[in-house]
């Protein structure tokens, strides 16, 4: 069967583990948005991980909150769909019973809940190591995709990751050479990459505003903009930025992992404009023309 995923750590967690079972002898990565409008044909051999649903697969797996929500949720379907700290725990919870070999995955599940909720603390944000630190490098947020100096792409790099996970523990991938060539550029990167979010955000009361459209963005972690001066007091983050070859805005919205005070569900709110994701974190992906028209109603809907 084919896993098609989405490429983070989460998705790429749970396409190990489909693989380690023997339910995986091909592997597609989507984006949440091309899923949202149609542009991956899903076929009966298909099971989705972390993204939302098509009435054509085999399985679905995703603990999105705007999907759980959505008046389409579909009645029937094979597979698990709750409110989670991440995908991965859902695909392990359900093969665990019949596959009591996945109790390998433990750790790493563990660490993929805390990753992909964000439960970290500073010292994780500013100096990540670990599979943590593999977070952070197939966050595209990241900004690692703008670098076209690696021997092999993000794409080719990323989607070599759920094999090696069942046959590698994480220190032995971080030293591989693609994946240590990665690390390096984002360790040289981070104090470059602070001061560009510093010069290219601004605090609107309690909301961090990024504007990084039509700039050369250096790679930093996306929870790095929670750790910089004067924006202590912001409890929600909204960032807008190019999209795939500049064909459309993406516009992500964060609650703050330090100042946990934010009431706004960022998932309903980036659904209303087509996109979705958690009550914490989510994004959209608004037309150029809609762009500035959809980022200004996103900021406000987000100020207290």
């Amino acid at each position: 069967m084919r896993v098609v995923y989405r490429g983070d750590l989460d998705g790429t967690v749970c396409a190990a583990i489909l693989m380690d079972i023997g339910l995986c002898n091909d592997l597609s990565q989507a984006h949440p948005k091309d899923m949202q409008d149609g542009k991956i044909e899903i076929s009966a051999r298909d099971i989705l991980c972390n993204l939302p649903y098509h009435p054509d697969c085999a399985m679905w797996f995703d603990h999105h909150s705007s999907e759980i929500d959505s008046a389409d949720f579909p009645k029937k379907f094979r597979g698990l769909v709750e409110n989670a700290p991440s995908a991965a725990r859902l695909v392990y919870r359900y093969f665990l019973p019949d596959n009591p070999e996945l109790e390998k995955y433990s750790d790493l599940v563990d660490e993929t809940d805390m990753y992909d909720s964000a439960q970290l603390d500073l010292q994780q944000v500013r100096l990540a190591e670990g599979t943590i630190l593999l977070g952070f490098l197939l966050d595209p947020r990241t900004g690692l995709g703008h670098n076209k100096d690696f021997r092999i792409s993000n794409y080719q790099w990323s989607i070599k990751l759920p094999e090696l996970l069942t046959k590698h523990t994480i220190k032995e991938i971080l030293a591989m050479p693609d994946t240590f060539e990665r690390m390096r550029v984002y360790d040289q990167m981070q104090e470059k990459g602070a001061d560009f979010l510093a010069e290219n955000s601004m605090l609107d009361g309690n909301v961090i505003v990024s504007d990084l459209r039509g700039k050369d963005i250096i790679p930093a972690n996306r929870f790095m903009i929670y750790t910089l001066p004067g924006f202590e007091s912001g409890n929600i983050s909204v960032r807008i930025a190019d999209g795939k070859k500049g064909e459309f805005a993406t516009i992500s919205v964060g609650h703050s992992i330090f100042n946990r005070t934010s009431t706004v569900d960022a998932g309903a709110l980036c659904k209303q404009y087509g996109g979705g994701g958690h009550v914490g974190a989510a994004t959209c992906q608004p037309t150029l023309a809609e762009a500035d028209k959809v980022f200004k109603a996103i900021v406000a809907a987000c100020q207290e």
